[in-house]
C-alpha cells in the first residue's frame, strides 16, 4: 500500500535544508559532507539516532530509514561507494536522511483504494528525493555554474545537477 506524506512544497523542503546547512556552518559550501553528517552530526541532533551498515544480503533495498526510530540502515556496497565519492550513493544516503527529517510517524498515512493517486508533493519518495537534491546542490549556490561544474563541485549525478539547475530561479 502506498504512503501519503504531509504535503510539502519544494520551497518548504528547501527551507529545511537551508536550516540544516546553516546549523552546520555550510550555507556557502558547494560540497555537503553527507557521510560526516550521517556519522557525526545526526547523533548530536536526533535523539537515539542509530546508523548501521549491513551486509548487502540483509537488506532488500539500497538503504532504509525508520523515521519513527531515528534509524538508518545502509547496504555495505552503497556505503563503500559513497565513501569513495559515488554521487548516486551519496544521494541515496541524503535521501534516507530526508526521510528522517520529513517523515516522522505523524506525517505519514496510507493511501486507501486502488484509484487513490498520490500527488507528488504528498509522495514521501518525491519529498526525500527533493530533500537530497536541495541539500547536496542548493539552487542559490549553483545558479551560475554549468551542469558539469555542479556535478564536480557538489558531488552529484548529472540527473541531480540538471533537476537542481531547473529550480535556480
Amino acid at each position: 500500500m502506498d504512503k501519503i506524506a504531509k504535503p510539502r512544497s519544494r520551497k518548504s523542503i528547501r527551507e529545511i535544508t537551508k536550516i540544516i546547512r546553516k546549523a552546520c556552518g555550510l550555507e556557502n559550501s558547494l560540497e555537503f559532507p553527507i557521510l560526516f553528517f550521517l556519522e557525526h552530526i545526526l547523533v548530536e541532533i536526533l535523539d537515539n539516532f542509530e546508523f548501521e551498515v549491513v551486509d548487502d544480503a540483509e537488506l532488500g533495498c539500497e538503504a532504509l530509514a525508520y523515521p519513527d526510530r531515528n534509524k538508518i540502515l545502509v547496504r555495505q556496497s552503497i556505503y563503500d561507494r559513497a565513501y569513495n565519492g559515488n554521487p548516486r550513493d551519496l544521494f541515496t544516503i541524503a535521501h534516507e536522511i530526508g526521510h528522517l527529517f520529513l517523515h516522522q510517524e505523524t506525517s505519514i498515512s496510507f493511501a486507501r483504494g486502488k484509484s487513490t493517486k498520490i500527488k507528488p508533493y504528498e509522495n514521501p519518495e518525491w519529498q526525500a528525493n527533493t530533500f537530497a537534491g536541495e541539500l547536496l546542490a542548493p539552487p542559490n549556490l549553483i545558479r551560475n555554474l554549468s551542469i558539469e561544474e555542479v556535478m564536480q563541485k557538489c558531488k552529484v549525478s548529472r540527473q541531480t545537477a540538471e533537476i537542481q539547475k531547473e529550480y535556480c530561479n
